[in-house]
């Protein structure tokens, strides 16, 4: 008996790294994807080192790629070509309303595509991951006034600067002033100015909105740019006085916090996003998810959406947030 036993296990052994070793040549011709504007912006290091870590985990090829400038055309057009060549899946976010026609054209061409950080829920994508971003706005609106709050204001002016053209961040925007009407009528949102994503523009429009709106309490950075309103208010000697609400996290903006020019930035789990996106569309390339029940009738097989959280940064815990040092 317990050389049958041994036998089987034997077996089942042999069995099993036969199968490792076929799917692991397999999958390594595998190409994932994942195509983003402003390529060299800091806000997508976590995310690709996310992908990255998934890719490397499971044995398949990924690219980074995008245009280095806020062009969501050249984003799509970029998609398009490389569609042509046919590789596994996509990962992208789905930053202008035009992005959905992009999605359904390349899944079309048989490449399908798993979203994060913004969604596309009316294309064809796979799944998304990534942060509900009304709730997101509706958290700002709720510590800008805290924040004020604890200067002991009792009304307040409050500025935003964002991607205008960005539809998850006019969805945050929502979030954000339907918070204050609902629960904190006496601040009201009395500028915004479109910063492109870029940080340069940021404290170029920051500057302008202050010197324009005197007296605005607080500022709201809807995007990853916190680190121009820290330039800006610092050079208008502004630091501190201002209450700053930022987005993301990366070392010049957990410095600003640091340094006081911003109070708190969000941090929504990028490196996640970046990790379940592959991952989730390996699984899906693959068929190991075929199983679910009603598979074969259009079921999805793939979460239709994950949201990997989000919390606040401040000075008390930035430290721990902070990769190098602070100048």
């Amino acid at each position: 008996m317990k050389s049958i036993i041994k036998s089987t296990l034997a077996a089942i052994a042999l069995s099993a790294a036969a199968v490792t070793g076929a799917y692991a040549a397999d999958v390594s011709d595998q190409k994932y994807v994942m195509v983003v504007p402003i390529s060299g912006h800091p806000f997508w290091v976590p995310i690709r080192q996310g992908a990255q870590d998934a890719a490397d985990q499971l044995g398949v090829q990924f690219e980074f790629t995008g245009p280095v400038e806020f062009d969501n055309i050249a984003t799509q057009n970029q998609m398009e070509q490389i569609a042509l060549t046919q590789p596994s899946a996509f990962l992208t976010g789905a930053f202008d309303p035009s992005m959905s026609e992009t999605i359904k054209r390349v899944t079309e061409m048989g490449v399908p595509v798993a979203t994060f950080d913004s969604d596309a829920p009316d294309s064809p994508r796979i799944t998304f991951v990534g942060p509900d971003h009304y709730n997101v706005g509706f958290q700002y609106g709720k510590k800008i006034v805290e924040l004020l709050q604890g200067q002991g204001k009792e009304e307040g002016q409050i500025g935003l600067l964002t991607a205008i053209n960005q539809t998850n961040l006019q969805v945050r925007i929502q979030g954000l002033k339907d918070y204050l009407s609902a629960n904190a009528p006496a601040y009201e949102v009395v500028a915004i100015e479109d910063n492109q994503g870029d940080d340069q523009i940021t404290a170029e429009r920051t500057k302008t909105m202050l010197l324009g709106n005197p007296d605005i309490d607080g500022l709201v950075v809807i995007n990853a740019t916190g680190t121009g309103v820290a330039t800006a208010l610092t050079e208008l000697g502004r630091k501190g006085e201002v209450m700053v609400v930022a987005s993301d996290v990366f070392d010049p903006i957990v410095c600003g916090i640091k340094d006081g020019a911003i109070q708190t930035t969000s941090a929504v789990n990028t490196y996640l996003e970046g990790f379940l996106a592959l991952k989730l569309a390996y699984e899906y390339v693959n068929n190991n998810l075929d199983g679910t029940p009603g598979a074969d009738v259009g079921v999805s097989v793939l979460p239709p959406k994950i949201d990997p959280g989000m919390f606040f940064i401040t000075k008390e815990n930035a430290d721990s947030f902070l990769v190098g040092s602070c100048s």
